[in-house]
């Protein structure tokens, strides 16, 4: 009716409220296209398969809270009416799912099962209820910042977290978390927990346009995931973040199509006044003594370099773990792709220029430093490994607060997993520090593998079975830095951090960072088509004296008796060792 004030959305007001024209819708359907061209749409057999792996966790977990009310002595009443419930978030329950997608799950328990409950016995009441063909993969890693078992069920990658709601001594079937009483009694873990289910909710409620904002945020996705800066695990926006952003480009711009919105997002995004934060609606004030994001009071939100605000109540910052590097690399991603969507929309780009894969191995860095988690047993493996990633990023961190030559410390957001099977113990310190002569196929890896027991020189045939997963960081110089690095002490800190946790087993487990130039990185790190360096080749020079001659970046020790700051520094043995050509 006129003379009733148009409805805002969000905490500004738009800047536009023009109808997309029929230029616009063109290019949507041609974003449409491309997207389907990169598989980014799930078949509708892979949503039925969805379906059933959830409804398959929520018969677990009502067996698991039973389970526990039983060893707890607890009254049959009270655990007949227990319950349980699977709430899942993020890109399934948004609608922005594709093929590749994993199931963000939240598994909800009354007062009577608590964290340390569904850690211990989840595992063998899935198991027991599960087919172990189906299960390929299972993780827990409860000391994540968000305690959590990454698992493949059925060939879903499940990431699966848990809160125990205080308030509640039933939890039925038809529970919303949308009631704020709910969250009376929960720790800041919990809270965390909890929040991705309620964010998730208000989110869609956020928009004006639900099929705008998933087309575009599918296609951010997608290009975030090209452009490797995707992952808060390692300093990069999540799903739930780069959600956050693209919704508050609907916001501004309230009846355009998908293609408008992923046009304006690089456009605002790249010249967004960080850490002016990023929200949907006003921040709701604290109460039952609950948290809620406030640079102005909390000297850690303060520190937030590009703060995305969760809509649910109490809000949090779903990007806290960006860093200096990562926030550099995304400002300079966010450049790229202006240009070429603003030449896509004036015709003379495609939109699948935007979707290019990354160059991090092939061009982006000569210097690397690869992380290797080594361990002796497969079962050991598959808890290493999730330590170590949860970790990488304080790696990157101690060198971004480091005064020591690196302009930008680039985590890669996926992991190299491989099997190594050698004779000699000098072999297998050989492949901790990266050596790749003894590599062999997953599928010749030792049958016995995935019982999780040791597989040692023990073995009959007396060979030595190591698995590794290698994480890598590129490293991008100052300038002025003439090669001269120390980073022992982030090395220090970093493995410390690892070598202290209740996971860490000297016998089975070792971790080793290790200088990589870019043409000694290995084979398996390159896609098809893509060009591995080469090593370059150098003029003879004179030589030097050896008292007078400088050592470079990757000759750098940090063991070495001569460094004085390592050696002040360092409390514990470590090391970067020396790189070992692939």
């Amino acid at each position: 009716m006129e003379g009733q004030p148009k409805k805002q959305w969000g905490v500004t007001s738009a800047i536009s409220e023009a109808q997309p024209a029929a230029k616009d819708l063109e290019l949507n359907d041609q974003l449409v296209e491309t997207l389907k061209r990169n598989n980014n749409f799930e078949t509708p057999e892979g949503t039925q398969n969805r379906v059933k792996v959830l409804a398959h966790f929520q018969r677990v977990v009502e067996e698991l809270v039973v389970r526990v009310c039983r060893r707890k002595g607890l009254a049959q009443s009270t655990i007949s009416s227990a319950g349980g419930k699977v709430f899942a978030f993020g890109s399934y329950a948004l609608g922005v799912y594709n093929p590749g997608s994993d199931i963000d799950t939240l598994v909800v328990a009354p007062r009577h099962v608590n964290r340390d409950d569904f850690f211990d016995d989840f595992p063998k009441t899935f198991r027991e209820l599960s087919a172990a063909e189906d299960i390929t993969e299972f993780v827990p890693v409860r000391e994540a910042y968000v305690p959590i078992i990454k698992m493949v069920y059925c060939g879903v990658s499940i990431d699966l977290i848990f809160v125990s709601l205080q308030a509640c001594s039933s939890v039925p079937r038809d529970l919303s978390l949308t009631d704020k009483n709910l969250l009376r009694g929960l720790d800041d873990t919990g809270m965390r927990s909890v929040n991705g289910t309620r964010v998730t909710a208000e989110l869609l409620e956020s928009v004006p346009q639900v099929k705008a904002f998933r087309h575009a945020t599918r296609a951010i996705k997608l290009w975030s995931s090209q452009r490797a800066i995707y992952g808060a695990v390692f300093g990069y926006p999540g799903g739930v973040a780069w959600a956050i952003m693209v919704a508050r480009i609907c916001q501004l711009y309230p009846f355009a199509c998908g293609a408008t919105i992923v046009s304006k997002f690089f456009t605002l995004m790249g010249k967004w006044h960080w850490p002016r934060p990023v929200m949907l609606k006003a921040i709701e004030e604290g109460t039952m003594g609950l948290r809620v994001w406030n640079p102005q009071i909390y000297p850690a939100d303060k520190s937030h370099m590009m703060p995305i605000i969760t809509p649910a109540f109490p809000s949090m910052c779903a990007t806290h773990t960006v860093m200096p590097s990562t926030k550099a690399v995304m400002l300079g991603e966010f450049t790229r792709a202006e240009e070429i969507a603003n030449l896509v929309v004036a015709g003379k780009k495609s939109w699948s220029d935007l979707f290019e894969r990354h160059t991090f191995f092939t061009k982006d860095h000569k210097y690397y430093l690869s992380i290797v988690a080594a361990c002796t047993t497969k079962e050991a493996h598959d808890l290493f490994s999730g330590l170590v990633q949860s970790k990488v990023r304080i790696l990157v961190k101690g060198i971004d607060d480091s005064a020591i030559g690196v302009e930008v410390a680039r985590p890669y957001v996926k992991y190299f997993e491989r099997v190594h099977r050698c004779h000699t113990e000098d072999q297998v310190d050989r492949i901790k520090q990266g050596n790749m002569d003894f590599l062999i196929p997953d599928d010749k890896a030792p049958s016995n593998a995935a019982t999780g027991k040791p597989v040692n020189g023990d073995n009959s045939d007396g060979l030595y079975t190591i698995y590794t997963t290698t994480f890598y960081i590129g490293l991008t110089l100052s300038e002025d830095s003439n090669k001269q690095l120390d980073i022992s002490y982030p090395v220090s800190e970093f493995k410390r951090y690892i070598t202290m946790s209740d996971t860490y087993d000297q016998q089975t487990m070792s971790v080793r960072v290790i200088h990589t130039r870019n043409y000694d990185l290995p084979a398996d790190v390159f896609v098809e088509g893509e060009t591995r360096p080469t090593k370059p080749v150098k003029e003879k020079k004179k030589k030097h004296s050896s008292k007078t001659a400088k050592r470079s970046f990757t000759e750098m020790d940090p063991n070495d008796s001569q460094n004085a700051t390592a050696k002040r520094r360092q409390s514990e043995h470590n090391g970067v060792a020396t790189p070992t050509p692939a």
